[in-house]
């Protein structure tokens, strides 16, 4: 087995499936940290310089936590999107594979589609059931907005 063989058949996949991972996880908490750092070297020259200080800079509530989280309406729609688009790939690849003679597309294709369907019924049951809470949340954010005015 020559280096090349050692590298596409055991270190490639070994990148892949654990180096990878690990590398962006560190990545996204090495940011996060950096952004806390920063702000809480802000929140100390403020305190050192006697200026007031905003406790919702503290906190990481208030307005910004409702505003820029995604809404249940939100989540709702990008699963309704989903459901759409997986719905018409493996739909259009289903009807492609009328035209051609590969043999594993079909079931591809079924694949694709039940996940379209399945994200469908999964909008469409969670439209019923988080209807109250999407009003509620839906108040709370006109409350947040009437409050910035």
């Amino acid at each position: 087995m020559d280096s090349e063989e050692f590298f596409t058949a055991f270190l490639l996949p070994v990148c892949v499936a654990f180096i990878l991972p690990v590398a962006i996880v560190l990545i996204v908490n090495l940011t996060k940290k950096a952004k806390y750092e920063k702000k809480f070297s802000f929140l100390e020259k403020c305190v050192e310089n006697g200026v007031e200080i905003n406790s919702d800079l503290l906190l990481d509530e208030g307005k910004k936590s409702l505003s820029s989280k995604a809404t249940l309406k939100t989540m709702l729609l990008n699963r309704l999107a989903g459901g759409v688009c997986f719905t018409l790939l493996g739909l259009s690849f289903l009807i492609g594979n009328i035209f051609s003679q590969e043999t594993d597309l079909p079931k591809f294709a079924i694949a694709i589609t039940a996940v379209g369907v399945g994200l469908l019924v999964w909008y469409f049951v969670g439209k019923k059931m988080l209807a109250e809470d999407i009003k509620d949340e839906e108040q709370a954010l006109q409350q947040l907005h009437n409050k910035e005015r």
